[in-house]
């Protein structure tokens, strides 16, 4: 079986790489302009720059041995620096590293670029360094963050291939650059805002005015270095927030600091209203950081991608701390890089009073006060406790309708409820991040709701539930609304938390078209591609590619299909089932690490492959179908679960040791039209 697993390059290639990464991405000179002078025509987010678009999101090979689509995500460019990205060859099978030239001139190779600008290397490193045996797949990072240029400049970028025998492909297809101008800067603790960052004073009237007069084009509101407490605040068109190293924006543990009349709708409400009387919708508090429509995002045209803002940035060294959670009693862990991690504690709507700060405040005031619960679509006459915990949180990030979006370099911490939401929106970048919201409840890192262009690179992940996660509406009104759709995720370290990449269980107009490369994950508790939703609905996901990866010391299943997710929201007018097709799982490694503090050996109950669709379930006819199993490798595992599995491919997948011997392939008599290639060990009776 071939698992294109790859060669260290040589080391006299890496030193030589390192040298020029080191010292040329300042020597260089411009391509077609001298510094300070752009070239003709070269106006930045012009043709010159070209923006990643969604034939990023490659769902088939492509053709030849050189690097492919070399593009820059929006937003991503500013007057010294640049994000490149591109697809790897049709053919990738000996590909190492990868070469980015500027100007004709080598900066440097891929894999050490990451190390200096992806939260994400060094865990990727640590977990190469682990695999003494090279079971793993080795990932390969695609991506270059250049530094060091000038303003209103242009450069010219073309990047090649370095194969095992050290060798370099033809270059791509070049694409030239042009940096901004110079950024004009306001620091909120300038005499005109007078911001305190004392970790005490309430700074949001002083931070929501610095942002409110930032209104020169490209303007930058910058949080310096210390701790400011602020409530919910509000971004605009045109704009960057920059939390310099050391800045740390607080939430406020006052609900009165997020007013649900400056909150949103998850969904949209309908118009005319449903005359169902199990639907619902409710409007939810603030997050600490938002886009919101003027509307709440009520209207689906009011929310619509770049009604509501276009080109926001949210950037630098800095904390986002949501102040949901108390930490627990040990408070932190090394990790298996030697970092020290937060850890908080695992709660719930019975235990927030005790666990919570911000959500135990606001789950509080909710229960104390329903009457103040404006903005609520046909809510029950007795709202219960999973009422006010489910929907009046904050999250820690919120961004609605927005038509541009970069995140970069920020660390999202501690939310009362999730981590950054990214609704209805287009062309959203989230790169080089770190997520440390591990255990608290519902602190998802990333979730994607109707929205597309989705980029996801260079991440840290260490999450409350899933790392990232997508949602297209619920039941028969959620069918009406924007699918999520061409989102790439690249380049990331994912340990702990729920699914790795997770589908559901809102799917009811679609999450489709995802490509999951070169990714690694550590401890993901229930699945690494977790798609999971129930019998009515609607929707579901499909054509994705799910390759290049490595997984170890899973808690759980490396796989989850399941049309019984068993925690489904209520207040949904149901439809026709969900389903999931046309998913490939390519090149990817499984390694249950046979240890009960992974968890996923320790019973039949975690099956690595649980694949549940409805007939097995009395739950209509529905089967999931057209998946495709190629290049997985797997040990330390359990057996599968697979049914109501139709016309799928298992075609070089092998178990290398499964729990008690057992033959690993469990499948029931819904799963038919399946076919078996080069499977060891084979199916029982076949």
């Amino acid at each position: 079986m071939q698992t294109f697993r790859k060669k260290q390059p040589k080391p006299g290639l890496a030193a030589a790489a390192l040298a020029a990464a080191l010292g040329l991405a300042t020597l260089a000179a411009p391509a077609t302009a001298s510094p300070g002078t752009a070239a003709l025509g070269s106006k930045p987010g012009a043709a010159d720059s070209p923006a990643c678009s969604s034939s990023s999101v490659q769902l088939t090979p492509g053709a030849g041995t050189s690097p492919q689509n070399l593009c820059v995500p929006a937003q991503a460019t500013e007057e010294d620096k640049t994000v490149l990205v591109w697809n790897k060859p049709g053919s990738y099978d000996d590909v190492v590293d990868y070469r980015v030239y500027m100007n004709g001139q080598p900066l440097g190779t891929a894999e050490e670029n990451a190390r200096s600008h992806s939260p994400a290397q060094e865990y990727v490193d640590a977990f190469r360094a682990a695999d003494k045996d090279g079971f793993h797949v080795r990932t390969v990072a695609h991506n270059f963050t250049v530094t060091g240029l000038a303003p209103k400049t242009s450069y010219q970028f073309s990047v090649t291939a370095i194969r095992a025998d050290g060798t370099e492909s033809a270059a791509s297809g070049p694409i030239t650059v042009t940096t901004t101008p110079a950024r004009h800067r306001v620091t909120i603790t300038q005499p005109a805002y007078k911001a305190v960052g004392d970790g005490q004073t309430l700074n949001t009237k002083q931070i929501q005015k610095a942002i409110d007069t930032c209104r020169t084009p490209g303007c930058t509101v910058v949080v310096p270095a210390g701790t400011f407490k602020t409530g919910a605040i509000f971004l605009h068109s045109d704009m960057t927030l920059e939390l310099e190293e050391g800045a740390r924006l607080l939430g406020s543990d006052d609900p009165a600091d997020y007013p649900l009349d400056k909150g949103y709708y998850l969904y949209p409400v309908p118009d005319p209203l449903p005359t169902e009387a199990e639907y619902r919708n409710y409007r939810r508090p603030p997050s600490l950081i938002n886009v919101l429509p003027w509307d709440n995002g009520r209207s689906a045209e009011g929310r619509e991608p770049g009604n509501v803002a276009r080109n926001v940035r949210v950037t630098g060294q800095g904390v986002v701390d949501g102040n949901g959670w108390k930490r627990t009693t040990e408070g932190s862990i090394t990790d298996e890089a030697g970092n020290t991690l937060p850890q908080y504690v695992a709660s719930s709507a019975g235990k927030v009073l005790d666990d919570g700060v911000l959500a135990a405040a606001q789950f509080r005031n909710a229960k104390e006060h329903p009457e103040f619960l404006t903005g609520a679509i046909n809510p029950p006459e007795s709202p219960d406790d999973s009422v006010f915990y489910g929907q009046y949180r904050s999250s820690l990030m919120t961004f609605m309708g927005v038509e541009n979006l970069y995140l970069e370099g920020i660390t999202a911490d501690n939310p009362a409820f999730h981590g950054v939401m990214i609704l209805d929106s287009r062309n959203t970048t989230v790169n080089a991040m770190r997520h440390t919201t591990y255990n608290t409840n519902n602190g998802d890192g990333l979730e994607f709701g109707g929205t597309s262009n989705g980029m996801v690179l260079n991440n840290f992940f260490d999450t409350g539930d899933d790392q990232v996660n997508f949602a297209a509406g619920q039941g028969k009104y959620g069918a009406q609304g924007r699918p999520s759709e061409d989102v790439w995720i690249f380049n990331n370290y994912m340990r702990m938390g729920h699914g790795g990449v997770a589908v559901g269980s809102n799917t009811a107009a679609w999450v489709q078209r995802v490509l999951a490369e070169d990714n690694v994950m550590y401890k993901v508790e229930t699945g690494g591609l977790r798609m999971k939703s129930t019998s009515d609905m609607a929707g579901g996901g499909r054509d994705f590619l799910f390759r290049d990866t490595a997984m170890a010391c899973m808690g759980s299943s490396a796989f989850i299909m399941s049309l019984s997710y068993n925690q489904s929201p209520s207040g949904y007018v149901a439809a026709d089932s969900a389903t999931f097709r046309n998913v490939t799982i390519k090149n990817v490694s499984v390694d249950g690490n046979n240890s009960p503090t992974c968890g996923m050996a320790v019973s039949d109950s975690k099956p690595v492959i649980d694949i549940q669709a409805g007939p097995t379930l009395g739950q209509g006819t529905a089967t999931l179908g057209a998946f495709t199993f190629e290049g997985v490798v797997f040990r330390n595992v359990n057996p599968t679960n697979i049914k109501g599995l139709t016309d799928s491919t298992f075609d070089g997948v092998s178990f290398q040791s499964v729990r008690n011997g057992a033959n690993p392939w469990r499948l029931d008599g819904y799963s038919t039209g399946n076919v078996f290639t080069n499977v060891t060990p084979a199916p029982a009776g076949r």
